[in-house]
């Protein structure tokens, strides 16, 4: 019904023309004389606001920058700075580990890491479980017996290396804290206990001990007892030769208390070391 009134009732012939005109007429763009206006006033800015804060963005990496911006110890950027070590740091830290002459505080220095404790403490982990697995698997094959895998040793080999690597000194450097020791130091002392497990690596691959495979089992348990007690020997020169100036800025009791303590501790872990894995 709308079309057909439309259709009946046609618009008048004046307006229709108008229309016409409209539309004939168009517009040359090519003519028209466009102009891009500068609406940027620079610093010359007028209002109550001042000139500096303007800026309502501020570009990442203007604020993340900062030095002296402070950093949540709930970020990655926190950690980061304990890992800045390069591998050729490490491998020499590792050496002086294996052989205590020089002070490895001062070789150290103002770089502590924890890269090598973890690294270290990781691959001692792995090398007591391989090494376990393969002395009693070797011992099995002499006696004639089935040998079965112990993977609990796996979860015994990682409780016992990260929490000696981690907890111990804590625990020591919160008791020197308590006794108002002005020298302790907690990246330092995790250092220290980290780079002294470097020794468990070759103790760990010593006492396989081939020997066995010619069925002389006392000769073997002879060599893992002597590898532990080097190893002992060998890391406890180590931690005593670089605690010791920490220790001794206690009273001279106290100082004695503890470096026996660290000596304890340290005889603990080569006896479970040894009859853990290499009983």
């Amino acid at each position: 019904m709308a079309g057909s009134t439309a259709a009946a009732n046609p618009p008048p012939r004046g307006d229709y023309d108008t229309l016409i005109d409209v539309d004939a007429e168009g517009v040359d763009l090519g003519e028209t004389d466009l102009e891009f206006h500068d609406f940027h006033t620079g610093d010359n800015i007028h209002g109550k606001i001042p000139a500096g804060q303007h800026r309502l963005y501020e570009p990442p990496s203007a604020l993340e920058n900062d030095p002296n911006r402070p950093v949540s110890i709930w970020t990655v950027h926190f950690y980061a700075q304990f890992f800045n070590v390069e591998t050729s740091d490490v491998l020499q830290r590792c050496l002086y580990a294996l052989y205590p002459r020089v002070s490895f505080v001062d070789t150290v220095g103002d770089n502590p890491d924890l890269y090598g404790p973890f690294w270290i403490a990781s691959t001692v982990i792995l090398v007591l479980f391989f090494s376990s697995t393969l002395a009693g698997a070797i011992a099995s094959h002499v006696a004639g017996m089935r040998y079965e895998y112990n993977f609990a040793l796996l979860s015994a080999a990682a409780a016992l290396m990260y929490g000696y690597t981690f907890i111990v000194p804590i625990v020591l450097w919160g008791v020197l804290k308590w006794y108002r020791s002005e020298h302790a130091r907690l990246l330092e002392c995790v250092t220290l206990y980290g780079y002294a497990n470097t020794i468990w690596v070759p103790v760990a691959l010593v006492s396989i001990s081939p020997i066995e495979i010619f069925n002389f089992p006392t000769v073997s348990n002879v060599v893992r007892w002597v590898s532990a007690a080097v190893g002992f020997a060998v890391s406890t020169t180590f931690l005593v030769r670089n605690l010791y100036p920490v220790l001794n800025s206690t009273e001279a009791k106290t100082s004695r208390i503890l470096l026996v303590g660290v000596v304890l501790a340290h005889m603990a872990l080569a006896f479970v070391v040894k009859l853990v894995f290499f009983a």
